[in-house]
């Protein structure tokens, strides 16, 4: 895997891309083993808040990733630029309002715990759509 043999600037990238990841994995683990009947009404606070920061880190990282693909392009020009942005928030207004959505849902105290798993594994698996995406990325502009 000559994906993460990087270092310097494309080390600390690969370990930010990576560390948005894990709060939307402790999430879904939260919610499999420790919310159950008896303390579906308790909030986890600093889960709420790096669930919501690892949200905002995957925005600016996909939009950095939608420029670096336009860049890694062999033929760019400035509407290989404006495409692949717009692809980007499209991409966001349909993937990552789900992602945003169902992370408040699995979140959220209440009664309904199947719905709450179910949400948390949805978003684990639209961050990991996203996380996927911008590792191919990075290893396409690396590679080109």
């Amino acid at each position: 895997m000559e994906v993460f043999h990087a270092g310097g600037f494309w080390g600390a990238w690969y370990l930010l891309l990576w560390t948005a990841v894990v709060p939307f994995v402790f999430m879904l683990g939260w919610t499999l083993l420790h919310v159950s009947a008896t303390n579906s009404a308790e909030e986890n606070t600093w889960l709420n808040g790096a669930v919501l920061g690892a949200f905002f880190v995957l925005i600016v990282t996909s939009f950095l990733s939608a420029i670096l693909f336009a860049r890694a392009q062999p033929s760019r020009t400035w509407w290989t630029y404006v495409s692949w942005l717009t692809v980007h928030f499209v991409f966001w207004t349909f993937l990552g309002s789900g992602i945003f959505f169902a992370s408040l849902s699995a979140l959220a105290a209440g009664p309904r715990l199947v719905m709450r798993r179910v949400a948390a594994f949805l978003a684990v698996v639209g961050v990991v759509v996203v996380h996927v995406a911008q590792l191919y990325v990075a290893y396409r502009f690396r590679t080109r």
